[in-house]
């Protein structure tokens, strides 16, 4: 509901609100604890909010599967300042007591706590944690937070160590290994570590293999190998090598040590992203040296800088989790947990991660929970019997569905939140395909579906609500976006009407049609549920240029002549991708699409040769990327209103403001026209600078189009009281930027001090209206110096300043 009512007053804001009122009614961001009304009062209230505390016990032990009594840390969150104290309290059967807890870290809007549980010599150990703010105290139990000490408690168990995760764990001595194998009567642990014999049996408790297998350590391979016949990978294994037939690598993924562990990324208003595809990402005509095929996770890390240089704040992944072959999009995977081993290991994708925080860049990924390969699907008939597929399969157009009305199969999926965007440190997903898991139209099992879905976006509110959630669903409804209480909880959605709409009118002007000026104009404030921060907008991701579809990136189908930089191609491109960027919502754009890249990006690499020979488009994309960045009225909920629209000539303008800040109207002519001195009316008086031309020679343009001040006249055209007359090129955009204070007062202000009429700036239109200067055109016909615009300069000069 918040979110919905944040998102509805700044629909309805207007650039007349003053600053202060502006920022009271539109919160900025996850990373300023605003987004949520719980997280505005997070403070030593005498109240503790509860949707700020999360302790997930897989990845906050230390050790993460206590052994023998040992002593262990536990860690939880709360919301940064909310908590005045907190203590974890224990009880191991036959004594009990409450370790103190101290702040020992923050991330985001979080403080993290940790506590010391004492070491015992019972075979058991349970705990909560007990959190106070003031006078109030609640608990963070087993089941859930509750107001008392009620609730189960998580409980260890030393002899039969049921607190293991699944997976396999490392400890001193050896490693813990856990697995869901429900039909089978006998599991044995084979690997390196055993010179991969048997001798190494878990015990069976429940539908679990459990045990500890003494000497096995991070660094060596294994599998499971049940009822002496059937031998599998781990079902969670963190990383996979498949050029070993699919052993499975035991791992510790707490080992890497983060150079940036402190790092939240910018908040969805501000959100530039830019979809990156690891394999086909560096190596070609590189300037920063050769890549192998595929590129890999410490290629890209090694190439930050050119994403920092282009000012993108977040790299979407297309999808790493393992999948068959060294050379794929990434929408085959065969596993929810393991990074591809043939882009590298999981400690070299930590790496990269780490390496865009440095760059203050987030990192989301691209998962896929749809379905899974049928090719070398090691989960199929896992145990030797189906339980993590249907049977019979229940099928999608890529693959077979899992049996999500199976609760094992929906922890496998919601577990691996907390490991991609806990231990690995993702910022955030992209959900590929998420109407073939909530619709009915599309699956049987859309409640399960469902149910996943919105235990995901919980996780991600609860515990990672400075990360972000966008869904791949195409019906702009509102229900994606709303609460899990009665939607699905995405934080954003693909924007799928403006993507239609604005390719349609691209495409249809590159067919030499008349693209619908009207059905653009419609569409950049947003429509339904896809509107400011839960619009994710885009004129070309992957699906859009993807040769696997039938699809080429649109500069090759305007100029399939390389290097497609026709001036056609340039232009249009450039005004396709500068609407997505000064458009309400999160705007993306696709690796390559800086340089005018024509190729396929599966398999065929980005060519860096295009980075020099296409520059200017370079430095148009990092110019508009800074101002999209930079200037708080271009943020992605910051209200938009139609300024201008001429269906005919194929014009468009537009109006994105923050209360009393900068102003900015963008002009787009899809048109091949250049036009000269065309009349638009400005939402303000005074000077407008042009921030962006997007046929300037240094954006490799041909120079057209207006350039540095424009002075509005005060002459009423399209419902304003002003009016500019703006040179346009052909396929152009320009970006003009009023900033209030800085202009004069009136059109008679031509000479400084600016808000001053004097001698000066009689002289200065004298001066104007002898040379047949703009400046002195105040009044119509246009081009036309006569006792008209004398007159307007005198009512002008005569009215003064306020």
């Amino acid at each position: 509901f918040f979110r919905s009512a944040m998102l509805l007053v700044s629909e309805g804001a207007s650039c007349a609100r003053s600053r202060a009122e502006w920022h009271a009614l539109t919160p900025r961001s996850p990373g300023l604890f605003c987004l949520f009304c719980s997280r505005a009062t997070a403070d030593a209230d005498g109240v503790v909010e509860w949707d700020g505390l999360s302790h997930i016990a897989f990845h906050d032990r230390a050790p993460r599967v206590p052994m023998n009594g040992e002593s262990f840390t536990v860690r939880f969150q709360s919301y940064r300042g909310d908590l005045t104290a907190a203590a974890v309290e224990w009880d191991d059967g036959s004594a009990s007591g409450s370790a103190p807890a101290s702040v020992v870290a923050s991330r985001g809007p979080y403080d993290i706590w940790e506590a010391t549980v004492p070491a015992t010599a019972s075979p058991t150990m349970a705990y909560r944690v007990a959190a106070t703010d003031g006078v109030d105290t609640d608990y963070i139990n087993a089941s859930g937070v509750s107001d008392g000490p009620t609730g189960s408690l998580y409980a260890l168990d030393f002899g039969t160590l049921t607190h293991a995760p699944y997976g396999s764990t490392p400890v001193a001595g050896g490693t813990v290994f856990r697995v869901w194998a429900p039909s089978r009567s006998s599991c044995d642990v084979r690997g390196e570590f055993n010179g991969w014999t048997t001798g190494d049996g878990l015990a069976k408790i429940g539908q679990d293999f459990i045990g500890f297998v003494a000497g096995a350590q991070a660094g060596e391979m294994y599998k499971y190998f049940f009822n002496g016949n059937l031998w599998k990978p781990d079902a969670r294994a963190l990383e996979l090598v498949p050029n070993d037939n699919y052993n499975t690598m035991i791992v510790d993924p707490g080992t890497y040590t983060w150079q940036f562990p402190e790092f939240s990324p910018v908040p969805r208003d501000e959100m530039v992203v830019y979809q990156l595809h690891v394999g086909t990402f560096a190596g070609r005509n590189d300037p920063a040296g050769g890549a192998p095929s595929p590129s890999r996770y410490v290629d890209v890390a090694t190439r930050v800088q050119h994403l920092a240089d282009l000012g993108v704040n977040a790299v979407m992944l297309n999808p790493t989790n393992e999948f068959p072959g060294a050379f794929s999009g990434g929408y085959n995977p065969i596993s929810a947990w393991a990074m591809d081993r043939d882009l590298g290991t999981m400690a070299e994708f930590q790496q990269m991660v780490d390496a865009l925080h440095g760059e203050g860049i987030a990192v989301l990924l691209d998962i896929v929970w749809n379905h899974f390969d049928g090719n070398q699907n090691y989960l199929w008939n896992y145990d030797g019997s189906q339980i993590y597929f249907d049977s019979p399969a229940v099928g999608t157009p890529w693959g077979s569905q899992h049996d999500y009305d199976r609760a094992q199969v929906r922890e496998y999926f919601v577990d691996a939140t907390d490991h991609l965007l806990g231990e690995l440190r993702l910022d955030g997903f992209r959900v590929d395909a998420v109407m073939a898991m909530v619709d009915g139209g599309w699956t049987s099992q859309w409640a399960s579906g469902q149910s996943i879905v919105r235990q995901m976006n919980d996780r991600i509110d609860n515990r990672y609500a400075d990360k972000i959630s966008i869904a791949e669903k195409y019906d702009d409804d509102t229900w994606t976006v709303g609460p899990t209480s009665s939607g699905i909880g995405f934080d954003a959605q693909y924007h799928n009407r403006l993507k239609n709409e604005l390719r349609g009118a691209i495409f249809g002007e590159n067919g030499g049609g008349n693209p619908s000026m009207s059905a653009v104009s419609s569409v950049i404030q947003g429509t339904g549920g896809s509107f400011g921060e839960a619009a994710f907008n885009y004129f070309e991701l992957h699906d859009d240029a993807w040769p696997l579809n039938g699809h080429e990136r649109f500069v090759r189908v305007a100029d399939p002549v390389q290097p497609s930089n026709s001036d056609k191609a340039r232009g249009l491109q450039t005004v396709a991708n500068g609407i997505v960027l000064t458009a309400k919502g999160i705007p993306a754009i696709l690796q390559g699409t800086e340089w005018l890249e024509d190729d396929g990006w599966e398999n065929n690499k980005l060519d860096w040769s295009l980075k020099t020979v296409n520059s200017g488009v370079f430095a148009f994309y990092q110019d508009l990327i800074a101002l999209r960045t930079g200037e708080p009225a271009m943020f992605a909920s910051r209200p938009l209103g139609i300024v201008h629209l001429n269906d005919g000539g194929d014009v468009l303008a537009y109006e994105r403001c923050e209360a009393g800040g900068k102003s900015f109207v963008v002009v787009v002519n899809l048109s091949p026209t250049d036009y000269t001195d065309y009349l638009i009316g400005m939402p303000r008086a005074g000077e407008w600078g042009v921030a962006i031309n997007s046929d300037r020679t240094a954006y490799d343009g041909d120079g057209f189009g207006s350039d540095g001040i424009l002075q509005t006249k005060p002459i009423a055209r399209d419902g304003y009281a002003q009016r500019a007359a703006v040179s346009i090129p052909g396929y152009g955009l320009l970006v003009l930027e009023h900033t209030p204070g800085f202009d004069g007062c009136s059109a008679a202000d031509l000479a400084d001090p600016p808000g001053v009429l004097d001698l000066s700036d009689i002289s200065a239109f004298i001066t104007a209206f002898g040379a047949g200067e703009p400046a002195a055109d105040l009044a119509e016909p246009v081009g036309v110096f006569d006792l008209a615009d004398l007159s307007a300069f005198v009512v002008a000069f005569t009215a003064g300043c306020p």
